[in-house]
């Protein structure tokens, strides 16, 4: 009698874990669309490295960059609010996503910085910030 009802309980979260698991349309478009932008900044790392500081042109790439990201945050953050007033819980992919926006940004400053002064210690930042969006992404 208890394993039968072990089993019945067993049966009844498994049922439901799956939806809560899945991911929104919009947090995979929004996941899809940061993992761009961090392949785009890690390119963008590299060639500031093989350049000679002051290089306007990748500068302005970067702040390019900087506009997308800050966009994607916010629009992911505000997915996750019109989800909680619609009396969804929040999308735990969307509030990683933007976390991890944060520390792209990071690293798109950083990179910034080194182009601007040609002082290494931006490129130990940059890396740092790396490391961080590496730990964010393991919990997608």
């Amino acid at each position: 009698m208890h394993r039968a009802l072990f089993v019945i309980s067993i049966v009844a979260l498994v049922g439901t874990t799956p939806v809560a698991l899945q991911l929104s349309p919009s947090a995979k478009v929004y996941r899809s669309q940061y993992g761009e932008l961090k392949t785009k900044a890690v390119s963008l790392l590299d060639r500031a490295k093989d350049s000679r500081p002051n290089n306007l042109a990748l500068q302005e790439e970067g702040l390019a960059f900087a506009k997308l990201v800050h966009r994607l945050q916010e629009e992911a953050m505000r997915d996750n609010l019109d989800r909680t007033r619609r009396g969804q819980p929040s999308d735990k992919t969307l509030l990683l996503v933007a976390q991890a926006c944060g520390a792209l940004d990071f690293m798109l400053t950083a990179i910034d910085n080194y182009i601007d002064t040609g002082d290494r210690a931006f490129i130990q930042l940059a890396g740092r910030a790396m490391g961080l969006m590496d730990s964010t992404e393991q919990f997608f």
